[in-house]
């Protein structure tokens, strides 16, 4: 038993609760605390100097502010006693929480009295009491543990796709039947759209997409999210930046897809988060409704990656990344001739002279002719006949006739049908097997012509299922030419959205001498569409 005397002790009553300690089933409220310690002091005669109160604040470290508060009147020699309900309310790191009790009270001239422990640091031998360190490793081991359940519970609704972060990303909002769920937020989706499409078609980088943010006063997400909360924002509402637009840029969340694991504490005990290896997230596809395509998003990378800075004589190249060699594949890069003619030339060329690569040289005003005189030839001929256009590119790129399709569709459904009977007629097979009715020799022929049969069958199956497939994906990628197209009334001149929504890449050839001159090749690739026209031969 506990031995207090009659002392004239100064206590400090310290309480603490959060939510590691709920699990312990032994923690009680902040007030039950302060009660059971003020009864305690009362009855010995004791005077509180104060209490000292953490509440919401872990035991697995000592940073608290109530409690860094009672260590600095431990300094001054204000207290000299502490009292606790319990050892774990001091804290839940044994090693620390040993030193306290072992040295720095001792040291400080301060009794330590932990209630619910039977722990006294002024009862003789106490530094002997080999059950002190054994509670305190005790104490340690429920946040461990908690730590280590919370951990697999995460794991498992992030295997499972559940979105398990403390905010929706910008562009959705939380699900209200289940928090684990994301949906589109009409307010701030269509501007996640728009970010995407002026990487991708108007070539604006991270700063430019920031600027444009800011000069149309549109709220950042922090500033979006408070508003929503209802909460007060003391920081710019506009304040887009580089970072944010990079994050939402990169954030495959707006694919549909779900990575969770981005970040881990590097323990229980710390609260130091680190960043996580991209190779090791873990990331489940089609988890919510897309706000982009898969062709958005990738357009918007490419020009990232391709994006080029002004030159030296502060033009952008509205070409950039798109003009490729026709030999080594490699970008063509814009310069300026001794003229002021801007043109362009294989950028392998450039670097690692004829041995690697031909000059494959030509002007920009060049080039910009020709794919304009294309473009305005494609929009002619669909604002005549649309539909006509449509079927030429369909009839072009290798399409069946509609009535085709759907005969190898119907052949589909006829094969499945029979595969079926197929599986129902070898399972009869093998009941009359086994009652005797047919003899193994018999069953062993039937069943190798069905199987052969069946073989054949699957094979036409995977056939056709491939034809039909190549089928509609064609359709489906002239629809979206088409649809992308029809945005474009006329065009009278180029610019860097315009070439990005419809071009995919402009090869060019070196030049090559003839009886007529020199000619130069170059194939237009559509978006979607690949090469429609063959080949330009520029004289």
């Amino acid at each position: 038993m506990m031995n207090f005397g009659q002392g004239n002790y100064i206590a400090g009553c310290y309480c603490r609760l959060s939510r590691d300690d709920e699990h312990d089933g032994t923690s009680v409220s902040i007030e039950t605390q302060r009660k059971v310690l003020e009864d305690f002091c009362h009855s010995h005669g004791w005077k509180i100097y104060d209490f000292y109160c953490d509440d919401g604040f872990t035991g697995t470290n000592f940073d608290r502010p109530a409690f860094q508060r009672m260590m600095a009147d431990v300094e001054t020699g204000t207290l000299n006693l502490i009292v606790v309900k319990d050892l774990s309310r001091l804290g839940r790191n044994y090693i620390e929480t040993g030193r306290l009790i072992e040295e720095t009270f001792p040291e400080s001239g301060v009794r330590f009295i932990a209630i619910g422990d039977d722990v006294d640091t002024d009862r003789e031998n106490m530094d002997l009491d080999l059950m002190l360190p054994m509670k305190n490793i005790f104490n340690q081991y429920y946040p461990a543990d908690v730590s280590r359940k919370t951990r697999q519970a995460f794991k498992t609704k992030a295997l499972h796709g559940e979105f398990i972060g403390s905010f929706a990303p910008y562009g959705y909002r939380k699900s209200a039947a289940d928090k684990h769920i994301l949906e589109p937020d009409e307010m701030t989706a269509p501007i996640v759209v728009e970010i995407f499409e002026m990487a991708a078609y108007k070539g604006y980088g991270y700063n430019k997409i920031a600027n444009v943010l800011r000069l149309r006063k549109v709220l950042t997400p922090t500033a979006h999210r408070m508003k929503q909360e209802g909460a007060h924002y003391d920081g710019d509402l506009y304040d887009w930046n580089l970072t944010t637009v990079r994050k939402i840029l990169e954030n495959q969340v707006y694919l549909g897809h779900t990575a969770n694991g981005k970040k881990k504490k590097i323990s229980f005990k710390s609260k130091r988060v680190i960043y996580v290896p991209e190779e090791k997230w873990v990331v489940v596809q089609n988890t919510h409704e897309p706000l982009v395509t898969e062709h958005l998003w990738t357009d918007a990378q490419r020009k990232l990656n391709s994006r080029k800075r002004a030159n030296r004589y502060g033009e952008v190249n509205m070409f950039a990344g798109l003009v490729k060699c026709d030999c080594c594949g490699k970008a063509l890069t814009m310069a300026k001739s001794s003229t002021k003619k801007r043109y362009f030339s294989c950028s392998t060329y450039k670097s690692k002279g004829k041995d690697a690569c031909t000059i494959h040289y030509i002007l920009f005003d060049s080039l910009s002719d020709v794919i304009l005189r294309d473009i305005q030839q494609k929009l002619k001929m669909i604002h005549r006949d649309e539909e006509g256009f449509a079927k030429r590119i369909l009839k072009a790129l290798g399409s069946t006739s509609t009535k085709k399709t759907e005969r190898m569709r119907e052949e589909i459904t006829a094969i499945e049908t029979r595969l079926k009977e197929l599986e129902a007629k070898f399972d009869r097979l093998y009941d009359d097997r086994l009652e005797g009715i047919i003899s193994d020799k018999k069953f062993k022929e039937l069943a190798v012509k069905c199987e052969t049969e069946q073989d054949g069958l699957n094979a036409r199956h995977d056939e056709l299922t491939a034809l039909v497939g190549e089928q509609e994906d064609v359709e489906l990628n002239v629809e979206r030419f088409m649809e992308t197209i029809r945005h474009y009334a006329e065009v009278t001149e180029l610019n860097r959205e315009i070439l990005n929504r419809l071009i995919d890449k402009i090869v060019v050839g070196d030049k090559v001498k003839t009886d007529e001159g020199y000619t130069q090749k170059i194939t237009i690739y559509y978006r979607f569409l690949g090469d429609l026209n063959g080949s330009f031969l520029l004289k």
